[in-house]
C-alpha cells in the first residue's frame, strides 16, 4: 500500500511517503507563516524523486489537529482535495495521536503536549497496552500548563512544541514527574501518521474527502 502523509498542525510540518512498512522519503521543515508557501511543491518535489504518480496512492494520511487552526485548515484542504481527484480514501489522524505513538513502547504515562496560544496548550493522556498499541484513557482537552501539571502525580512523558514553550512549567516544576525526550522527538513524525493510517485503515476506517473533519477542541482565534 502506497501512503502520502501530511501534518500541517504545527510550526514544522512533514510529508512522507510509505510503501508498506518502508519509508521512501520524508521532509520535515519549519515555516515562519503558513505551510501553503512550500506545501504543493514540497509534495511535487517527493513524488518526482520517487517516481510516483498521484494516481498510485492508495491512501491519504492527514492530522486533523489540534494545532494551529490555520495549518490545520491547510492540511485537510490540500489533502481533500488531492484524495477527491483521485478518488482514494483518506485517514484523518489526531496530531496528539501521532505524538503519543512515537514515544511507545513506555511503561510510563504519555502527555502530548501541543502550544494552544492564549497561555493554554492542548493535551491527551495515554497508555502503552500489552499488546503494544497506545489507548487514549482521557479524552483531548485544553488547559493552562500549570493546570495541567498539576493533574499529574505519577512519571509522565511529555513531548509536543507545548513543552518547549513552556519549559519554566513543564521542565522545572514537574520535578522528577517529568520524562521529556530529545528535541527530535517533539515534531510530529510522517512515518508515525502514515503507520497509524494504515493501521486503521485495514480496520476499515477509512473515509471519503468530504468526511474528515478537524478537531480543534475550541473556537478559532
Amino acid at each position: 500500500m502506497r501512503v502520502l502523509a501530511l501534518d500541517t498542525a504545527t510550526e514544522i510540518g512533514a510529508i512522507a511517503l510509505v510503501e508498506d512498512d518502508l519509508l521512501l522519503a520524508q521532509i520535515q521543515l519549519r515555516v515562519e507563516k503558513t505551510h501553503s508557501q512550500h506545501l504543493w511543491r514540497t509534495i511535487r518535489f517527493l513524488l518526482a524523486e520517487t517516481g510516483w504518480g498521484l494516481e498510485q496512492i492508495d491512501l491519504w494520511a492527514v492530522s486533523t489537529g489540534p494545532g494551529s487552526f490555520t495549518g490545520v485548515r491547510i492540511g485537510l484542504a490540500t489533502v481533500k482535495g488531492l484524495a477527491w481527484a483521485s478518488q482514494k480514501p483518506v485517514i484523518g489522524v489526531s496530531t496528539l495521536d501521532v505524538l503519543a505513538w512515537s514515544v511507545t513502547p513506555t511503561p510510563y504515562l504519555i502527555c502530548p503536549i501541543l502550544d494552544a496560544r492564549h497561555q493554554e496548550v492542548f493535551f491527551a493522556f495515554y497508555r502503552c497496552t500489552p499488546e503494544g498499541s497506545v489507548r487514549m484513557i482521557r479524552e483531548p482537552g485544553h488547559e493552562s500548563p500549570l493546570a495541567l501539571v498539576q493533574q499529574i502525580r505519577e512519571p509522565a512523558v511529555f513531548l509536543g512544541n507545548g513543552v518547549w514553550r513552556y519549559p519554566e512549567i513543564f521542565r522545572d516544576r514537574s520535578g522528577l514527574r517529568a520524562l521529556i525526550p530529545e528535541f527530535w522527538s517533539h515534531p510530529l513524525s510522517g512515518v508515525t501518521l502514515a503507520a497509524i493510517a494504515q493501521q486503521r485503515f485495514r480496520r476499515g476506517e477509512g473515509r471519503s474527502a468530504g468526511k474528515v473533519s478537524p478537531l480543534y477542541l475550541r473556537p478559532a482565534d
